[in-house]
């Protein structure tokens, strides 16, 4: 007689067979094609980096820097053992990352509508960085661009352009 149980192994161990023949049946060539053919094209895709993922690559690591120091000053802001002090400067700290990110996106857009290139911005203290994605190497473009950062920002900060 054939319980649940041993109709259960049966048919499991039925599909195991089903599937190890048929990987079997397979032409090894044909399957070593195709998984070759893929990953020599992602070496190849892999090697192609573009100007604009170089700024990307920019963007990510400053959100993930800033990402990581908000995530400290707030730890600052729920601790109960912290000082009312230390809680106004952690506070104060998170206004000024907040107005120095809104900042950079502004001066990011505004340079990309101006000059028609791709840039990245980045402000820490009095220091703002601005990375250009273009070939051409150009102190004409680079003081235009200087000077119309410090024109917005009415001289706050020491600019500074790269190339990439």
């Amino acid at each position: 007689m054939i319980n649940k149980s041993k109709l259960w192994f049966l048919t499991l161990s039925g599909i195991i067979l089903v599937l190890a023949v048929y990987y079997v049946a397979l032409p090894g060539p044909a399957t070593y094609s195709v998984f070759s053919s893929n990953s020599e094209k992602r070496e190849t895709e892999n090697i192609k980096i573009s100007e604009s993922e170089a700024l990307t690559a920019m963007r990510i690591t400053k959100d993930e820097e800033d990402l990581a120091t908000m995530q400290t000053l707030q730890e600052i802001l729920l601790d109960s053992t912290k000082t009312l002090d230390e809680k106004n400067d952690a506070y104060e700290k998170i206004k000024y990352l907040n107005s120095n990110k809104s900042l950079e996106e502004k001066l990011e857009k505004s340079i990309n509508d101006n000059f028609k290139v791709n840039s990245f911005v980045s402000i820490s203290d009095k220091n703002l960085k601005v990375v250009v994605a273009n070939k051409e190497k150009s102190v004409t473009t680079a003081n235009d661009i200087i000077s119309f950062v410090s024109a917005t920002t009415d001289g706050t900060y020491y600019v500074t352009v790269k190339f990439e």
